[in-house]
């Protein structure tokens, strides 16, 4: 008996990819070779429990189809079929890669069913937001403004760099374990404001800025004063001048919100005495904010991950929420309010359903078009985390993730550790499980603060190479590679985003040597170039900001995909504005030939970007090495 299913094909599950409540799915199956009449059955199962349907053969198509509806509460179904004939009984499950597609058939049950997303219908995210792209700054060592000269310091301790390419200090943390994260370049919000048309020039529209308020460290994820701008960044006005300006440029600003701990030096906790009053938790039983923590006695804690710099929160303490969420000026309305545009969660794994929902509510009471991402680092549609299944994208949480699969995925490929077939088949994985409104709003990142430098890893450098350069040989193909990761965020679903410094060749390995300074004397202009020129093509084109995505070819070192439009609409059912675009990247150091069958879409004659040479529908493409076409038609 042969039997066979594809998630991903109409013939199979119509309609393709997550749903919204209210909606019907058609499922099919493909029963061959059976010994008699088989018994075929849909093994469907809910959050509230486990139904077996029967299915019935389609007289026109012999497949075997039930038709189910999926309800009015969002959620994730799985699915799997029991097929029995005279010679026993088979199951059908997802693939062992739990990747959506073509299925397999065991002898046995196995927990590895087929996924279908049910969202809220009224799910919506920014329409603003999607599309665009974005640039993340890590402010200190960005670029810093000092009418007098003098940059600030905070504490007694902090080392002050006035050379902006001296080395990093690493000194121990005065009190914990661990480095002290506190030297100082002097990058601050007046020095974002003054590179705004920089930044313009490379066709960002949204700034993402790691956490800028009040803290001990130079990362700032060890909260001090939630309501307050760190001094050595500046003051309230300063962010309220550097949103006004921005938006003047068509720029939004996004915040880094981390509420699944604070510093243990804070106004909250305040471990080492240098808070007035009210005492913080540490201090003082009585302190208001003392059933924010977690206690095992009087002077022991939880902390974030074993540090003890960092104590963890109880979210769900009516008092936080009130602080953090719901007050009239609770901090991400105060933030909102004065000029922020969204929030983007910190370890959102960390952070309960419950707290990132009324998080959402609250966000959106005081800007509906304020955008919430949460830091995610696998599939978000069904990630588990501490135990529960996490509901990020069925409406009533995120926005928007950071796109760690792409990344993976991506640098993968372009490091020829997998082929054009593999990251295909993850990118269809994502079409399939996440929602529109999410796939189209998603941080398409290759670097983060939180990973090694893009170009030494590919250069071949290993994450613990510190300071070290890349050999001229290494530094040549890193760059190339590079170059084609840039394409491919600039012209995929979703919202690129540069990690600073990655557009004029940054290198470095992992944390604290991804956070160097940035190279302002000391940059690759062609690499720049590329950027900007990708930047403000994605932002001028509406086929690549907001078109359908679909892969048209996935062979050995090859990947294509189209963006275009479906009868003149978006995904959204927007007027869609031109025609359609053909991407290609070929990641071999060989030439590579592809022909393809665009009469799909309807066009007879396409024209390259950047060589302006006319294609035939059906001719033969002919990709450099380590390199990328874009036609539009």
């Amino acid at each position: 008996m042969r039997l066979f299913h594809n998630s991903q094909q109409l013939d199979f599950r119509k309609p393709f990819g997550a749903i919204p409540t209210g909606s019907k799915v058609t499922l099919s199956l493909q029963v061959e070779d059976s010994q008699g009449v088989p018994a075929v059955s849909l093994r469907l199962v809910r959050k509230d429990g486990e139904e077996t349907l029967p299915m019935t053969q389609d007289s026109k198509t012999e497949l075997y189809t039930v038709t189910i509806s999926v309800g009015d509460t969002p959620q994730l179904l799985w699915y799997d079929f029991v097929v029995t004939d005279g010679t026993g009984t088979l199951y059908y499950h997802n693939n062992p890669a739990r990747l959506g597609g073509v299925g397999e058939p065991t002898p046995h049950p196995v927990a590895n069913s087929f996924q279908i997303t049910v969202y809220d219908k009224d799910y919506h995210t920014p329409a603003w937001f999607r599309g665009q792209v974005m640039y993340q700054i890590f402010p200190d060592r960005f670029y810093g403004v000092h009418p007098n000269g003098e940059i600030p310091r905070k504490r007694p301790e902090y080392a002050i760099h006035y050379d902006w390419y001296e080395g990093l200090s690493n000194h121990r943390h005065p009190v914990e374990d661990g480095p002290a994260c506190d030297d100082f370049y002097g990058g601050n919000l007046k020095g974002i404001q003054a590179k705004l048309p920089y930044l313009q020039s490379l066709g960002v529209g949204v700034l993402y800025l790691n956490p800028i308020f009040d803290a001990y460290s130079v990362h700032k994820y060890d909260t001090a004063d939630y309501k307050t701008i760190d001094p050595m960044f500046g003051t309230e006005e300063d962010f309220a001048d550097l949103c006004r300006e921005a938006e003047k440029l068509g720029i939004r600003i996004i915040l880094d919100g981390v509420f699944s701990h604070t510093g243990a030096d804070s106004i909250y906790f305040n471990k080492y005495g240098n808070y007035g009053e009210p005492q913080g938790a540490y201090r003082d039983y009585h302190s208001p904010y003392h059933s924010w923590y977690q206690f095992t006695d009087f002077l022991n804690y939880q902390s974030w991950w074993g540090c003890s710099n960092l104590p963890n929160v109880n979210e769900m303490e009516p008092s936080y929420l009130d602080y953090i969420l719901r007050d009239e000026d609770a901090v991400v309305k105060k933030w909102i309010s004065r000029g922020a545009s969204g929030w983007r969660l910190d370890v959102a794994d960390e952070l309960p359903d419950e707290f990132i929902q009324i998080l959402r509510q609250e966000v959106k009471k005081a800007n509906p078009d304020a955008v919430v991402i949460g830091e995610v680092w696998e599939d978000a549609s069904n990630k588990t985390a501490y135990g529960t299944q996490r509901e990020y994208l069925l409406g009533h949480e995120l926005d928007s993730v950071m796109n760690y699969p792409f990344k993976d995925q991506v640098l993968s490929y372009l490091m020829g550790w997998s082929d054009a077939a593999t990251l295909h088949a993850h990118i269809l994985s994502q079409l399939e499980n996440y929602p529109a409104q999410t796939l189209y709003s998603l941080m398409n990142i290759l670097g983060t603060h939180d990973t090694m430098r893009v170009k030494s890893l590919l250069g071949g450098m290993d994450e613990n190479c510190g300071t070290a350069r890349l050999s001229s040989g290494n530094e040549e193909l890193a760059t190339a590679r590079l170059r084609l990761g840039a394409f491919l965020q600039m012209t995929f679903y979703g919202v690129p985003c540069i990690y600073y410094g990655d557009e004029v060749g940054m290198e470095g390995g992992k944390d604290p040597h991804n956070r160097g300074t940035y190279p302002w004397r000391h940059i690759d202009p062609s690499l720049r170039e590329w950027y900007q020129t990708l930047g403000n093509l994605r932002q001028n084109t509406s086929v690549l900001k907001h078109g359908y995505f679909t892969p048209v070819y996935a062979e050995g070192d090859v990947y294509a995909y189209v963006r275009h439009f479906v009868d003149g609409k978006t995904p959204f059912g927007e007027k869609g504005d031109g025609g359609f675009a053909l991407c290609l990247v070929n990641r071999a150091f060989e030439e590579r030939q592809v022909t393809l069958d665009l009469s799909f879409f309807g066009q007879k004659v396409l024209t390259e970007y950047f060589s302006k040479e006319s294609l035939n529908a059906n001719d033969t493409i002919t990709l450099p090495p380590l390199g990328a076409k874009l036609y539009f038609g």
